[in-house]
């Protein structure tokens, strides 16, 4: 079976040569719309050069507030760190600033005074309020409100759909979902007041829906259209919107780290319904926890491209609506192609060493 990156260079291709025969045909048959048409492409690609080489500007951060969640680890953690040696008023949210959590004590030891721990669960409305009134007493003076809102928290969940459970589905989308949601909805009054900007920590799994990880893309995805009608409804009030989708940073960010994801795994499998049990058979379901497991483990370690990102979203005066960070074109063209075409032709299924796999019990009956 050709591979999606070859048959995308060769439908381009088709295309390019399609494009060039039909301006071919309007120069000899209809000179003026040649022209027209002509001008047109030309004028569009002289605009994305001009927009790509335009110079960036860049705000300062002295008298500006930023909020960011999850900084007990991973992106929170170094983001917090750079916006505070950039003369940002940070505060951390943290899960566990309130009972000596690692993360927290290091940021109040490591960075300036401008930096503040806040404790806050997502998930908890009561924590999430306290947090808006923590924030509203220690603002910069001369500050109308909160400059930015970085939304970072997050949970992983893997697992085929049949072997997690509802409550594994509920417990991803509260954090990484509905905490988003209730954080930005508590806040955004004050990022109003100041024109400032929400920034959301999304996934390339949000993009597309890999086999096996359901839970987790589902959320993500979810967080993209919320992020794209925040855009459109707070651009009244002169508020940006900026996605930032990191792609295979797992164990950077500590959501699946080798005890994380054992006990992730430990739990699928106790939670799962004996007759699907039954079905795959613990052989089938090692096989697989095993291969997700490769994958996720031998992730990219460095995560400085995703935090320059999210720098990015929060300093540059106009920043851009998204960046896909880490993801090659041969990873974004596959999964344009998984999410598009026929199953049969994406070839999701295929795996290597076939003939060895073990296959699930029932289709062996």
């Amino acid at each position: 079976m050709m591979k999606p990156l070859h048959l995308f260079y060769c439908v381009s291709l088709l295309g390019l040569t399609t494009i060039s025969g039909l301006l071919s045909l309007l120069y000899h048959c209809a000179p003026v719309l040649y022209n027209l048409c002509t001008g047109i492409l030309l004028g569009s690609v002289g605009y994305c050069a001009v927009q790509y080489l335009m110079p960036k500007g860049w705000v300062r951060g002295e008298g500006k507030a930023v909020f960011i969640t999850g900084c007990d680890s991973g992106f929170g953690f170094r983001l917090a760190k750079r916006l505070d040696s950039l003369g940002f008023t940070v505060f951390a949210g943290c899960l566990l600033a309130d009972s000596g959590g690692e993360g927290s004590t290091k940021l109040r030891a490591e960075c300036s005074s401008r930096l503040s721990t806040v404790q806050i669960d997502v998930t908890d409305d009561g924590q999430v309020q306290a947090a808006v009134l923590q924030v509203k007493d220690r603002l910069p003076a001369g500050s109308k409100g909160l400059y930015a809102l970085v939304n970072n928290a997050g949970v992983w969940q893997p697992g085929e759909i049949e072997w997690a459970s509802i409550a594994a589905y509920r417990r991803v989308m509260e954090v990484n979902t509905f905490g988003t949601v209730r954080v930005t909805k508590a806040f955004l009054p004050l990022i109003r007041r100041e024109k400032g900007r929400v920034v959301n920590i999304t996934s390339e799994a949000g993009l597309h829906a890999s086999p096996g990880v359901s839970p987790y893309s589902m959320t993500k995805a979810t967080l993209e259209f919320f992020s794209d009608a925040l855009r459109h409804e707070m651009h009244k009030w002169g508020v940006k919107v900026v996605l930032v989708e990191p792609a295979s940073f797992g164990p950077s960010t500590g959501i699946t780290v080798p005890a994380v994801f054992n006990k992730l795994a430990s739990d699928l499998w106790s939670n799962m319904e004996e007759v699907v049990k039954e079905d795959y058979g613990k052989e089938y379901f090692d096989y697989h926890i095993e291969r997700l497991r490769a994958c996720t483990q031998g992730e990219r370690k460095d995560n400085t491209p995703v935090i320059d990102a999210m720098a990015d979203a929060v300093t540059l005066t106009d920043p851009s609506h998204r960046y896909l960070v880490g993801a090659s074109f041969e990873d974004y063209v596959n999964k344009i192609w998984l999410g598009h075409f026929s199953t049969l032709w994406t070839d999701s299924t295929e795996r290597p060493n076939r003939e060895d796999e073990p296959k699930p019990t029932m289709l062996q009956k």
